[in-house]
């Protein structure tokens, strides 16, 4: 009798699978076609691979979070944590390519005829620019703090319904995955028209952010009357303003801070 090397638990000979901890019993050491084969089966795997869950957040996002969160259907899915932070990794390595937020900022300060007062548009401007590249280059902790308060206005507006905010939480990680490769495919847009223009992308982003929280809690919540669309509607602006606020208002304190 052998032990699991991951757990040391007594292993028959005929164990193909540990019994203690899952882990496989045939295991031999990493090649470099190893690795190449595992990235490849992580990706597409049928069952569970990132494939499998981005196609069932375009067709079925609702039931696909409700089936992992509600209904404990956790190997179905890939998981949405490293799903996320996998996504996230790409959409800052896409904000450095197209730059969707810095580059929506125009310069000004051509308008003003005192010095005095371009000088204090240009540390205005500066402090926008420094805040755009926060943004961009830390898209993903602006993710994470923003995940909480977003999750935190759906629990609040549907409390009734006995979802308690860990599970809202867990069902928004899936949708922002979702939504952060719907941005960059947006953003990848901005270099097609001119500069001044790139600032209706703003307004793109937003229905599309509202519009797919709507369709996704529709079915999170197994909702069937048309009419409940409007309630996940308004629950959606709700979350996303309450993050624009919150955001707005950090931003705001951030550029008076370099003006005073």
């Amino acid at each position: 009798m052998s032990l699991c090397p991951n757990c040391s638990a007594p292993l028959k000979a005929d164990f193909k699978i540990c019994p203690s901890c899952g882990q496989s019993t045939h295991l031999h050491r990493f090649t470099i076609s190893h690795i190449f084969h595992e990235i490849f089966h992580a990706i597409t795997h049928t069952d569970k691979g990132v494939l499998h869950l981005i196609k069932h957040l375009t067709l079925y996002p609702g039931l696909a979070a409700r089936e992992y969160v509600l209904e404990n259907k956790r190997r179905r899915y890939f998981n949405p944590f490293t799903f996320l932070i996998l996504v996230l990794g790409l959409t800052v390595f896409s904000n450095s390519i197209f730059h969707p937020y810095s580059k929506r900022i125009q310069d000004a300060s051509a308008e003003f005829k005192t010095v005095q007062k371009k000088q204090k548009y240009n540390k205005i401007l500066q402090r926008q620019k420094d805040a755009m590249h926060f943004i961009e280059s830390r898209n993903n902790l602006v993710t994470f703090m923003a995940l909480p308060i977003i999750a935190l206005i759906f629990w609040l507006f549907f409390r009734r319904i006995g979802i308690n905010y860990a599970e809202h939480l867990v069902a928004n990680i899936f949708f922002a995955g979702y939504y952060s490769i719907l941005s960059i495919i947006v953003s990848s847009f901005s270099l097609l028209v001119p500069t001044k223009a790139t600032y209706i992308f703003n307004y793109i982003q937003l229905f599309i952010h509202v519009s797919y929280l709507t369709v996704s809690y529709f079915g999170f919540l197994n909702y069937s009357s048309s009419r409940k669309y409007f309630t996940t509607a308004f629950a959606s602006l709700l979350a996303i303003g309450a993050w624009f606020l919150a955001s707005a208002i950090v931003i705001f304190l951030y550029i008076s801070a370099g003006i005073i």
